[in-house]
């Protein structure tokens, strides 16, 4: 395990070796953080981004509390986990080595002849109360109005603080504590015993101290005892981690509790509300950043594999609706209309008070409806009066039924049609007499009228939901989106799609980097740096790009250019339905599964072109071929067929048999699944991911990137397709012990427009003579690169620092500089 300082601050990493580029990412870091700004980072993949940054900031927050805690966001549920298990180790070894400080102190306190009890206060954690969630309260209403019941509730109040601020004694204020109830009994009532358990006896404080995972989240929740009584009471372990939140230093989730509002209202819309910056009240006056600097949250946000970050704010703002939907949002509708119809003859009282808190603009604390947010980001809500048009239940029901006929008799269209919200907004307000304003308060007014009607199963609602995001978002931004029909989404079959697309990435992304005092982008494909804070329309202090150290040359990339026959190999439009082509890539795979052991991957633009190619192989034998060397497996559409194709490609690398499996770039195992090891000894990217050029939303965004950013179109398109094939090869290499060959099997890579956007780390070791080859030339310095990995690995002592290297900053500075190849800082 390795002490050493960064800068004033003593960092505690949990392993007894450390890579260059490690230290020079934590100086990186630390140089971020000081300046309380935001970055963009690329580490190459495989050398340990994820515990650097989890060491570097958990000693940061120790060093200097006020830097607040740190949102560590991430794309899917196993990397949360690994993550987690990363930083379970980084505080594992640090409380062990604070204990051992502690403890020589006492020693030499004893010594000295002082006095070992020296009383040390601890930080006393406040507790932040946050709101109620209150999806079940109306069943809990009448539950406690139910004369039967003989509950009584209780608090408690603690004294004092134990360690790491955790309460020590619990006072009760009753003589007497009540019997807690069972979860069958409340299951009798109607509702959730986990969370009447949560709701009556728990609080953030109760949780020991520690890193949970999910799995280590549940195991609390369901053994957790009465402070009191002992007795076992489980608790929702959902909501459990919803009122922790704001106890936690360290918080690991997706991008979507940031960067979606639906999702994110129910975490942290809290601390965008307290933000002095409010958006909605400013939009005329000019940004005073020295106002704007001071007003931020003391909060660290890193994004993790960053380089789809764009795509991700792209969807969160987005609503497609189709025929389906629509029919099933006139279900939704008489639905409604019943419950209201109902309400009206039982207690007509309730919607006439609704009705005048509406009109008078009453804005008590709204009751959340879990399961249904807000589209909108919270700085645009409105907090204006609903207007009269839509205040009656009945006038809202006619409001909504003919939305909805509108847009039945819009998406019949044949041919492709695009506007702007604004002139969508003119056409619906002609048409109908409807005016915006009416668009902009449909969310507040569908929350207001569910609310009335108590009803909580919102899930049932899913499609009339869709059509007041829709409504909502058309009518509260005017720039930025644009409404699109498609007759034809998916070729030939007639399914009108409506679609509102946001074109601006940095709507989204702007309340984070506008309330959190450091945001930093990270990931091991991210180049080119500076397109980054383009599209999303933020200024770094830091923008930097890491070179790797290397024991060996344990990466082989190399760009395939031509076929055994001398002709060019390409998926571009005019070449990529050539037999000759297809039956070129198949004879590559043939000779690579033939000299390359265990696991190939295989990346193809899409799933059209796998189908196609595919086929022809398997027609003219190309298939049986490679079956007599490697077994063949292949990504599909559903989600549970690809997750037995890849445990079944593990298996038979597993037992010697090989594997080939076939995947697609920008699918889910692109996006997640590490090929390191013998997994994946070889990945080949066939043809450049560029995204569809024919999709009207991509159209509609480059022309929007064009003219408010100067981005041309085909700058993008080919940063947009070479961060998704570098994502792609990046697979193989997981550590440096590892190693690999990178094949990109298209002409096209060898152009430097195309191989310039590539990570430095992949050019430092893309050799000039492996940037056109032949599918023989390719096969030749494959055999040579795997003949070298045969030989005895003896890892380089400069590619790692162990205790004693690292005792002086400034020599290990040095030194990293020199591995590096730093040329500044």
């Amino acid at each position: 395990m390795v002490r050493f300082w960064v800068d004033g601050i003593e960092v505690f990493f949990p392993y007894p070796q450390i890579y260059p580029e490690q230290l020079a990412y934590l100086r990186s870091l630390k140089s971020t953080l000081d300046a309380q700004g935001h970055a963009v980072l690329e580490m190459p993949t495989g050398t340990g981004k994820t515990v650097a940054l989890f060491s570097l900031i958990t000693s940061y927050q120790l060093a200097r509390p006020e830097i607040g805690r740190l949102i560590y966001c991430t794309r899917t549920i196993p990397e949360m986990e690994k993550s987690l298990l990363e930083l379970k180790q980084v505080i594992k070894y640090r409380n062990e080595e604070l204990a051992k400080d502690r403890a020589a102190r006492s020693k030499a306190a004893v010594t000295n002849g002082e006095s070992s009890a020296v009383s040390v206060p601890e930080p006393v954690m406040a507790d932040k109360k946050s709101g109620h969630d209150m999806t079940s309260l109306w069943r809990r209403i009448n539950y406690e109005e139910d004369g039967t019941t003989t509950y009584r509730e209780y608090t408690m109040q603690y004294e004092g603080t134990g360690t790491r601020g955790m309460p020590t004694a619990p006072v009760v204020r009753q003589s007497a504590v009540e019997e807690v109830q069972d979860i069958e009994h409340y299951a009798s009532k109607g509702l959730c015993g986990y969370y009447e358990h949560l709701e009556r006896i728990w609080n953030p404080t109760m949780i020991p101290s520690g890193v949970y995972t999910l799995e280590g989240l549940k195991e609390h929740c369901s053994t957790f005892r009465h402070p009191v009584t002992g007795v076992s009471v489980p608790i929702c372990p959902y909501f459990a981690v919803r009122r922790a939140l704001d106890m936690a230093n360290v918080v690991v989730l997706n991008y979507q509790y940031l960067l979606d509002p639906k999702v994110s209202e129910a975490a942290f819309s809290h601390l965008y509300s307290t933000s002095p910056t409010d958006m909605s009240k400013h939009k005329d006056e000019k940004p005073d950043p020295k106002r704007e600097k001071k007003s931020k949250l003391p909060i660290v946000v890193v994004f993790d594999e960053a380089h789809n970050i764009d795509n991700v704010c792209i969807e969160a703002m987005s609503v497609e609706l189709n025929d389906d939907t629509l029919d099933e949002a006139f279900c939704n509708i008489a639905k409604i209309e019943d419950n209201v119809r109902q309400l009206r003859e039982r207690d007509e009282n309730l919607l006439m008070e609704e009705y005048r808190k509406l009109a008078e603009n009453i804005r008590e604390s709204s009751i959340d409806i879990e399961g249904y947010m807000c589209p909108v980001l919270p700085a645009d809500v409105l907090q204006k009066a609903v207007p009269g048009n839509i205040r009656q239940a009945e006038h809202f029901i006619s409001f909504l039924k003919v939305v909805v006929g509108y847009l039945k008799h819009y998406i019949k269209v044949q041919e492709p049609k695009s506007e702007g919200p604004l002139m969508f907004l003119h056409r619906f307000e002609i048409e109908t007499g409807i005016g915006s304003i009416t668009m902009q308060h449909t969310y507040s007014r569908m929350k207001s009228l569910l609310n009335t009607l108590k009803i909580t199963a919102v899930g049932d609602l899913s499609a009339i939901q869709l059509v007041v995001d829709f409504c909502t978002l058309v009518g509260t931004y005017s720039t930025g989106f644009i409404v699109i029909v498609e007759p034809y989404p998916q070729g030939s079959l007639y399914e009108p799609l409506l679609q509102f697309s946001c074109l601006d990435a940095s709507i989204a992304m702007q309340p984070v980097v506008d309330n959190f005092q450091s945001v930093i982008l990270t990931s091991g494909t991210i180049s080119p740096l500076e397109m980054y804070p383009k599209i999303l329309n933020f200024t770094p202090v830091l923008t930097q790009s890491l070179p790797m150290s290397l024991d060996r040359d344990c990466l082989c990339p190399l760009i395939v250019s031509k076929g055994a026959n001398q002709l060019q190999m390409s998926t571009k439009f005019d070449l990529r339905n050539d037999v000759t082509v297809l039956r070129n890539y198949g004879n590559l795979l043939i000779e690579l599964c033939k000299n390359i052991p265990d696991g190939v991957v295989c990346f193809f633009p899409s799933y059209a072109y796998m189908e196609l190619i595919v086929s022809h192989w398997y027609e003219c034998g190309i298939i049986a071929t490679i079956m007599e060397h490697k077994l063949i497996f292949m990504e599909t559409k559903d989600v549970v067929t690809t997750t037995l194709a890849l445990h079944n490609y593990r298996k038979a690398c597993d037992v010697g048999r090989g594997g080939l499996f076939l995947s697609i770039c920008r699918g889910k195992v692109a996006e997640g699944i590490d090929f390191d090891r013998h997994y994946g000894r070889c990945v080949v990217l066939i043809g450049v991911p560029f995204q569809y050029t024919l999709s009207r939303v991509l159209k509609a965004r480059l022309d929007f990137m064009r003219t408010n950013y100067g981005i041309l179109e085909n700058e993008f398109m080919t940063f947009d397709a070479m961060r998704q094939a570098a994502q792609c090869v990046g697979r193989i290499i997981r550590n440096k012990s590892d190693f690999g060959l990178m094949i990109f099997a298209d002409s096209r890579y060898s152009r430097a427009d195309k191989r310039s956007k590539l990570p430095p780390w992949i050019l430092k070791n893309l050799e000039p003579c492996n940037m056109s080859l032949t599918t023989e030339s390719a096969v030749t310095a494959a055999k040579s690169m795997l003949r070298n990995m045969a030989q005895d690995y003896v890892p380089n002592v400069y590619t790692r620092f162990d205790q004693d290297m690292v005792s002086d900053e400034a020599i290990w500075w040095s030194s990293v500089q020199n591995v590096l190849r730093l040329s500044k800082y």
